[in-house]
């Protein structure tokens, strides 16, 4: 999304203009966000075409007759004025990329990709042909992706826009490439061609190629015209509906119907799509739910390896009541964990720098020296800002522990290049204390990263003072959108994205008339909005329910909800509630499936909500040490030197040691600042023992792998899947 220039308006009917989507010659195409808060793409007609009275027929016939298309594939048309100065008309809006984005950035899609997208753009054209319309532009970049599936856009509205201007005879209709034999030649056209475009769009999808070649538009019509398609890369088991689509002769064509038919069985059962598309929708889906609200702007701005036991020490504290922790190395050498850089291309400005200092005969400050106490190698110090004294303790502490850990297993390594100290500083949860955790980091000019921190409220008011400081953050439990700035990681998926997998959930199971609770809170928001739309965008029936924070008589919001008899219930707030909700839910008979996000993955959920917590499906972002299989060596060295279990989180903060020492070490230097480090971080791809990491190199938000989905059984959670697939 562009910036709104300076005579793009802020306002169109009730819609609060957020950005530009594009442009062409007839007009432009706006974001806006409607005001209930769904977001659509507005086409907005220039002025030179709107004082046409032609034009104004013929807008006004096409548009309501696309108002008929009524198909979950194709984008409709949700409002409009013709009779406006300049005329206009509101779509859906469709966060995920245009093939063309895909297919061009990420390379062609897989085969059962590629039929079920075939058989999904049919259906879509089949309600386009059944309202008396031809597509006329049936191309890569007029199909939107979605994780339920495909959206064509710009049905019947592309015909209106076209017979406005190109009346001479002879014209052409169309995109080059993707066009038909008849739209080559400036012949009338019907359904047929849309037929062949479509075939055209299927190579591209399979193939990355065009079946006519490139080059000069005269020569790519005249091969569309007279030449065979080249399909010498199409997987076989396409060629023989593809194949006739191409067909020269429009009646040699498959209809719509038969392409739906032939490709159908392709449709149902697991993503059809390849994981880098769908976490490139995840993030766009996620950038729109972090535009402002229509309350929230102004009416005249513009929107711009296994772990190691061994000695421990305890945690001192200074005056000011922050943590400090030195980890000694235990004797031994373990494996350290594999790590992946890549390239350093960002430049982080401004900050004191941090460099790798040979600690000579000084006392060896928790490395392992070479059998006499001493090192020789350099020093480099991670600080860890975390709650261990506050509401979060339990997470904290575990987080503290699970990082010495990590560190007293990078100083068991005789190969390692430098020496690690980890600096932790307890802000209680408080945020002024949190501020004070980073001028302490700051002015440690050894200390290159910091992790945390527990609390998201202490995490939001510390940001500042880390980008004041450009000191890397890595967050591994904090996940509000809010956080972006030049220094934040964001090392798990954001409370938004989280829901994806509940959405492949109804949607494999056909569930319908979801009850979607939130609390009223920023994280219920967060949880529920962009499910919301994608429910909605799906033709599911959302039942949007607010039961607010602390709500005494749950029993009868519970009761309530019930007699609407949704399919199933999903609850977007935290444990305390849920717990009380749960049991509410079964007073009320419900008996369907029962849906909790991150913050329900907390022991104190399982402890309030006793035996009605079973059978509830939760999905989180943590890899419980006690579920997931990767994280139980982890779990089982933290029990041999903590004596206790880890808990959530903890695997995390130990991953999140492996992330930056890795990558400190992966930049070869015998000198590495805080400068140096921060793109380094943000172009790495880690393997840990919780999950995958890898950023956005321009924001650093998580692009991995990394929600988890539960199911309490017998009083705990179990794991059974991760990212919507089930182990």
């Amino acid at each position: 999304m562009e910036p709104l220039r300076s005579t793009d308006p802020a306002r169109i009917a009730g819609y609060r203009v957020l950005g530009r989507l594009g442009a062409g010659g007839m007009g432009v195409v706006l974001l806006g966000r409607s005001p209930g808060g769904a977001l659509v793409a507005i086409k907005l007609i220039r002025a030179e075409y709107a004082d046409d009275t032609a034009f104004r027929a013929r807008f006004r016939r096409e548009v309501a007759i696309a108002r008929q298309v009524r198909n979950r594939w194709a984008v409709p048309v949700v409002d409009a004025d013709t009779e406006a100065p300049a005329p206009w008309l509101a779509t859906e809006f469709v966060p995920g990329p245009a093939l063309s984005e895909a297919v061009g950035g990420g390379g062609p899609l897989p085969e059962r990709g590629v039929r079920a997208l075939g058989s999904m753009l049919a259906e879509a054209l089949e309600a386009v042909h059944a309202a008396g319309l031809v597509h006329r532009d049936v191309k890569p970049g007029n199909v939107l992706l979605g994780l339920d599936g495909p959206r064509l856009i710009d049905f019947g509205i592309a015909r209106a826009l076209d017979d406005t201007v190109l009346t001479a005879t002879d014209v052409i209709v169309g995109s080059p490439g993707f066009l038909s034999p008849e739209q080559a030649q400036g012949r009338r056209i019907g359904p047929a061609s849309d037929v062949f475009s479509l075939g055209c769009v299927l190579v591209y999808a399979a193939t990355g190629g065009r079946p006519f070649g490139t080059g000069p538009v005269e020569a790519m019509l005249f091969r569309t015209v007279h030449d065979a398609a080249d399909l010498g890369a199409l997987p076989p088991g396409l060629l023989p509906v593809v194949g006739a689509c191409l067909s020269k002769n429009p009646e040699d064509r498959p209809s719509a119907a038969d392409i739906r038919q032939a490709f159908a069985e392709d449709v149902s059962g697991g993503s059809w799509l390849p994981a880098p598309v769908t976490h490139l929708i995840a993030e766009r889906s996620a950038r729109m739910l972090a535009l402002p609200d229509i309350d929230a702007t102004s009416l005249d701005a513009r929107p711009v390896g296994g772990p190691v036991g061994g000695p421990d020490t305890d945690t001192g504290t200074d005056a000011g009541g922050r943590d400090t922790t030195s980890v000694p190395a235990p004797v031994g050498r373990r494996r350290f964990l594999a790590y992946v850089t890549g390239g350093a291309a960002l430049a982080a400005s401004g900050g004191t720098a941090a460099w790798l200092v040979s600690s000579g005969d000084d006392e060896d400050p928790g490395g392992e020296g070479e059998g006499d106490g001493k090192t020789a190698r350099p020093e480099l110090h991670i600080g860890l800002q975390a709650d261990l004294s506050g509401p979060s303790a339990a997470v904290g502490k575990g987080q503290d522990r699970a990082a010495r850990l990590a560190v007293a297993e990078h100083n068991a390594r005789r190969d390692a290049p430098f020496t690690l100290r980890l600096t932790t500083v307890d802000d209680g949860g408080d945020e002024e204390r949190a501020k004070a955790a980073v001028r302490r980091f700051a002015e440690d000019p050894l200390l290159v990263a910091a992790i945390g921190a527990t609390g998201t409220d202490a995490a939001r008011e510390a940001l500042v003072a880390y980008d004041e400081a450009a000191l890397p953050l890595l967050s591994v439990v904090d996940g509000d959108i809010r956080h972006l700035n030049r220094i934040f990681l964001c090392a798990r998926p954001r409370n938004d994205m989280q829901m994806l997998p509940v959405a492949q959930f109804l949607g494999a199971y056909e569930i319908d008339r979801i009850a979607l609770v939130d609390d009223g809170t920023e994280y219920g928001r967060q949880t529920t909005r962009f499910l919301d739309a994608g429910l909605r965008g799906n033709n599911r029936t959302v039942l949007a329910e607010t039961v607010r924070e602390g709500t005494r008589d749950l029993d009868a919001e519970a009761e309530r909800i019930a007699a609407k008899q949704p399919g199933a219930v999903v609850y977007g707030g935290g444990w305390r509630d849920a717990g009380r909700f749960a049991k509410s839910l079964t007073r009320a008979g419900f008996l369907g499936p029962k849906i909790g996000t991150q913050a329900v993955h907390d022991p104190r959920f399982l402890a309030e909500a006793g035996g009605d917590a079973a059978g509830w499906l939760v999905v989180s972002t943590a890899a419980d040490p006690a579920s997931v299989p990767s994280v139980h060596p982890f779990a089982a060295a933290y029990r041999k030197r903590f004596d206790g279990a880890p808990p959530l989180f903890a695997a995390e903060a130990y991953d999140a040691v492996g992330l930056i020492a890795g990558c400190a070490e992966g930049l070869g230097r015998e000198k590495v600042s805080r400068q140096d480090l921060l793109p380094a971080l943000r172009t790495t791809s880690y393997k840990g023992v919780s999950k995958s990491y890898a950023f956005e190199s321009a924001n650093g938000m998580y692009t991995g792998t990394g929600v988890f989905i539960y199911r309490v059984e017998r009083g705990r959670f179990r794991y059974i899947g991760m990212d919507g697939r089930e182990v």
